[in-house]
């Protein structure tokens, strides 16, 4: 399942910064959809290299740098599945949304940050229960499954 280049459609186009991304995102998805998985691998993770210094640092943006990011790990993801890699595209799924959970119970974050982190922690999540049902000797995907999605009544946001 590929995921669309666009995040949220309201931030996305206030942040300047994530059009590297949306560049490789783009670029992967026109190699994933000709099947040349290796180089949509390769763009994919241009992709997450150039938003990965953007998370939990700037004043605006979190759902839509959190969702590029999110999005570069599940095109990952779904890459390392096309080339039998299933190993990496758990780790990737694993990652993302071990990163999302603990961005979603750090107090020290800004509560948008926060926010973001644990609504797209349920898409992670999901993505990841797929996988587990798949391949569920994966150890790594197992930890991260018992993390859950944290849910607004779980953590306190200050208002």
């Amino acid at each position: 399942m590929q995921t669309p280049v666009q995040p949220p459609h309201h931030a996305l186009s206030q942040r300047d910064e994530l059009a590297c991304w949306r560049h490789w995102i783009a670029q992967g998805n026109l190699a994933f959809q000709s099947r040349n998985y290796t180089n949509a691998l390769a763009h994919y993770q241009q992709a997450r290299a150039s938003v990965r210094p953007l998370l939990f640092n700037a004043s605006d943006g979190a759902d839509a740098t959190i969702a590029a990011w999110v999005i570069a790990h599940l095109n990952l993801a779904d890459a390392c599945e096309q080339l039998g890699q299933s190993d990496e595209q758990g780790l990737h799924l694993c990652t993302a949304h071990e990163t999302l959970c603990c961005a979603a119970a750090n107090t020290h974050l800004a509560d948008d940050w926060r926010m973001a982190a644990w609504q797209h922690s349920r898409r992670t999540y999901a993505e990841l229960a797929r996988y587990a049902r798949r391949y569920p000797h994966h150890v790594a995907t197992c930890s991260a499954l018992f993390l859950g999605a944290v849910s607004p009544q779980e953590r306190s946001f200050s208002h």
